[in-house]
């Protein structure tokens, strides 16, 4: 014996089968009373997230400003006179009220340091200055034969 309730050939359910089926699996849908939301209301969600938006901008302000502050240098050129002595040539962009303080240096072929100077900045001269960036040239000692030299890192001083 099957449980399968047999269906006509036109493809529609025999006349009965709803009232069969509704006593095997239980008739119609219930409706489920759900439980209020928890949680920020729409309106919540809407002051969070000004919130977080606010918080970020000021971040991002933050480190740009920060990072506006910090005294930049550009290796501009180098030239090796001998086994003992380079010259780097520098850029240097900070405030005008700034003392700097940059750490210059001379590698050799395999990339090991074989001469080191910081050298300190403080106020320029209007005519040496383009707009806030003044040049600068530092004489190095070498260990050994050099074949590069430029700025390693610029510093406030003040900070």
């Amino acid at each position: 014996m099957s449980s399968a309730i047999p269906q006509p050939p036109g493809g529609s359910p025999a006349p009965g089968t709803d009232r069969v089926l509704a006593q095997r699996y239980g008739g119609g849908h219930r409706r489920v009373n759900r439980p209020r939301r928890r949680g920020p209301s729409t309106r919540g969600w809407i002051v969070i997230a000004a919130a977080a938006t606010l918080l970020a901008s000021l971040f991002v302000v933050w480190i740009v400003w920060g990072n506006s502050q910090r005294p930049v240098a550009k290796d501009v050129s180098f030239q090796i006179t001998d086994a003992g002595h380079v010259y780097a040539d520098f850029d240097l962009t900070k405030d005008p009220d700034q003392t700097v303080t940059c750490a210059v240096q001379a590698l050799n072929e395999q990339y090991a340091v074989v001469g080191w100077r910081e050298v300190t900045v403080g106020h320029v001269a209007d005519e040496e200055l383009n707009g806030r960036t003044s040049t600068h040239r530092v004489t190095l000692r070498t260990t050994g034969i050099a074949t590069t030299a430029g700025v390693d890192t610029c510093w406030d001083d003040a900070g």
